[in-house]
């Protein structure tokens, strides 16, 4: 017969398990929304209506040809009326927001912090691939979730409100001083997301924007070696900023205490 101890872990182990598949079911259907707000944001269209529908012959899709990831699969990546190609894209941010929100409920569990980390991370995923398509990084969206995550942060712990603000102001001032002083390498709307960055990470932040500028400038290099880009062309930061967020949220902390460590 299992133990007491052997069936508390048990159970904690299937709670988690059942709460990250749920998770990932969660994460996936907002990924779909997702994808309707990257596509339609940049062009000033509401995210509600019309309904979904084929942008070349038009027709409206089916709600079950709409399931998260599963539709894009049954349809095999086309179009169920004139077979024009459905980008892949589509499928990997549903994916990638369902494996994101399963992950956030292993390293953060059911707490008070869960809402903000996963509405943090549809932002970073919406604005990363809008800045990636459209070298813009919208208001419309970052601004708003900057207060909203301010409000949620200092509700979480309101004896640390200073420290957010301090973050916060202190990676945007840090990316608005690089956008004066170099010309076209930096938007505001990077300096705007910095803001958002630092009101949710507070200190680790500092190692979100360290691999966020250890990435652009790798990826920089490469495309210039490759011939991809040249001097003058721009790279959208946004998604950087991004995927430099994204570590510093899941694993940060870890980070800064090994580089204490060393001191």
């Amino acid at each position: 017969m299992m133990g007491t101890s052997q069936l508390e872990v048990s159970l904690s182990v299937g709670t988690l398990l059942l709460a990250s598949v749920c998770a990932f079911v969660l994460g996936a259907v907002i990924g779909s929304f997702l994808n309707v707000v990257i596509y339609r944001v940049p062009r000033g269209a509401s995210i509600v209506r019309p309904p979904s529908a084929c942008p070349v012959c038009g027709h409206s899709i089916r709600w079950y040809h709409n399931l998260p990831v599963a539709g894009w699969l049954a349809l095999r990546g086309r179009c169920r009326d004139c077979g024009e190609r459905i980008s892949v894209r589509y499928l990997l941010v549903e994916a990638a927001t369902g494996a994101l929100f399963a992950l956030a409920v292993v390293v953060f569990g059911l707490s008070a912090e869960l809402p903000l980390v996963l509405g943090f991370i549809s932002v970073l995923i919406a604005v990363a691939f809008i800045d990636l398509d459209f070298h813009v990084i919208p208001d419309r969206i970052v601004l708003p979730a900057s207060l909203a995550a301010l409000i949620y942060s200092i509700a979480l712990d309101p004896s640390r409100w200073w420290q957010y603000v301090v973050w916060g102001l202190g990676a945007a001032l840090f990316l608005f001083v690089i956008a004066l002083v170099w010309s076209g390498g930096m938007g505001m709307g990077d300096v705007k997301l910095a803001l958002l960055l630092g009101f949710v990470l507070g200190p680790q932040v500092v190692v979100g924007l360290f691999v966020s500028f250890f990435l652009g400038g790798l990826t920089g290099v490469v495309l210039l070696a490759t011939g991809r880009k040249g001097r003058k062309d721009r790279l959208p930061f946004g998604p950087f900023l991004a995927v430099g967020a994204l570590l510093a949220l899941f694993v940060g902390t870890h980070v800064t205490d090994w580089y204490l460590g060393l001191l």
